[in-house]
């Protein structure tokens, strides 16, 4: 007996199980009789249900999202951004701007503040949860709630889904996209695609992984191109305000500076990857390099593979020519885990160790290194320390700051969150991303 994607009742799939992007006997648009009864399993598969991961998600983040507007060094100008367009004169909190989460900023702020922005994001926090599990289990895979339960309790995660900030939403936006393109509707899987693009620019390269991941099998892509008729000029169409209030002009896609060099880049590259993960994630995603490596082998076969490999290759890329925030390596842990569950790692009694891992770097870390200069580092010092997690630091520096209206690029709660990465520092007047 099998359960979804071919895997056994211990939740290991097997190599041979076509995913939904693999052609069934027949030929397209026929499913086998043999395909059929695993996905009539899916239903009832054992597992977290939805309703229960929607509590949990409730339970994680409602006692963080009251603690002020966030840390994010972004907030300030968000906050700008949407009273501009209250007044009807557009200004971009940043180029090229985020237009659909300035916009729920917008509507929301002068109404319920911080506390009814913070309940969106938590909101979309929620939908990309549940939107895991399913685009899992859609795309032929167990253990969908799992995989869902990892990257909600990341820190990044809580953090962002907690925060005035856009970073789930982009990513809620591209999980369902991907779950409509995969039920043939691609029309709604293209206005989703579109938002993750209005949300954040640099999705558009997560956009082009879902659309390839789903047409490499020649029977969809027809509505892959279907999508991105949709996606394409929906997407462009929602900056053309960000282009007008930069006098028409492509300065508005102009971003502060990241590249330092090939060596200095590659270290923050480096070090900032093993601070969001943490040494616990890292032992047990090494664990699993072998079967992520032989997994490779079933590219042509699974879509939940090629969307797994494929959003961890672009959202890493991305990184390394822009290291900044750790938030922004939210997609490559989505990548990820999509990856992970399109392995023979994708067990049970693996995945809850991998949810462990996660969560464990939220509550306390371990930093091996300094920087010789905070914001412009160009070396690290060996300082090694055990320090409050990303999580458990980030609360802290939210009850130091809440009562204060956000000061100019968040120049007292930026830097503080930053700590268990760097250690604390004197002076944080620079407030640089880098």
């Amino acid at each position: 007996m099998t359960t979804p994607g071919g895997a056994s009742p211990g939740g290991a799939p097997a190599a041979t199980a076509p995913g939904p992007g693999a052609v069934p006997p027949g030929g397209p648009g026929r499913s086998a009789p043999a395909e059929r009864a695993p996905r009539r399993a899916a239903a009832g598969a054992a597992g977290i249900g939805d309703r229960a991961l929607a509590a949990l998600t409730a339970a994680l983040t409602l006692p963080i999202l009251w603690m002020g507007y966030g840390t994010d060094i972004d907030v300030p100008d968000v906050l700008r951004a949407g009273e501009s367009i209250r007044r009807g004169d557009y200004v971009p909190s940043r180029p090229p701007g985020v237009p659909v989460f300035e916009a729920v900023v917008a509507a929301l702020d002068p109404i319920g503040g911080h506390l009814l922005i913070n309940l969106a994001t938590a909101v979309a926090g929620g939908a990309t949860v549940l939107g895991i599990a399913r685009l899992v289990r859609g795309w032929g895979h167990a253990n969908g709630d799992l995989l869902a339960v990892a990257f909600l309790v990341s820190p990044a995660t809580l953090i962002a889904a907690t925060s005035t900030a856009d970073f789930v939403w982009a990513t809620a936006f591209l999980v369902w996209g991907a779950i409509w393109l995969g039920r043939d509707r691609p029309v709604p899987a293209g206005v989703l695609l579109a938002l993750a693009v209005g949300t954040r620019l640099s999705s558009v390269l997560l956009v082009a992984a879902v659309l390839l991941a789903d047409g490499w099998d020649p029977a969809h892509r027809r509505r892959g191109v279907r999508a991105a008729l949709v996606a394409v000029p929906l997407g462009a169409l929602l900056y053309v305000p960000s282009w007008l209030a930069y006098d028409r002009s492509a300065a508005f896609l102009d971003t502060a500076e990241g590249w330092r060099g090939v060596a200095n880049n590659l270290g923050r590259f480096a070090y900032k990857n093993y601070a969001t993960a943490g040494p616990a994630l890292l032992v047990v995603v090494a664990v699993a390099a072998p079967a992520l490596v032989a997994a490779l082998r079933r590219w042509g076969d699974d879509p939940l593979l090629r969307l797994g490999v494929g959003a961890f290759a672009v959202s890493e890329g991305l990184f390394f020519v822009l290291p900044w925030k750790y938030n922004h390596l939210l997609p490559a842990l989505l990548g990820l885990l999509l990856w992970l569950g399109a392995t023979r790692r994708n067990r049970r009694r693996y995945l809850w160790v991998l949810v462990a891992a996660v969560a464990v770097n939220g509550v306390v870390a371990f930093r091996p290194l300094a920087p010789d200069e905070p914001e412009v580092a160009r070396a690290g010092r060996w300082d090694p320390a055990l320090v409050p997690g990303l999580l458990v630091n980030d609360i802290g520096c939210r009850l130091d700051a809440m009562h204060h209206d956000p000061p100019p690029y968040n120049r007292v709660a930026w830097p503080c969150t930053l700590k268990p990465m760097r250690g604390a520092h004197d002076d944080p007047a620079d407030g640089d991303r880098g």
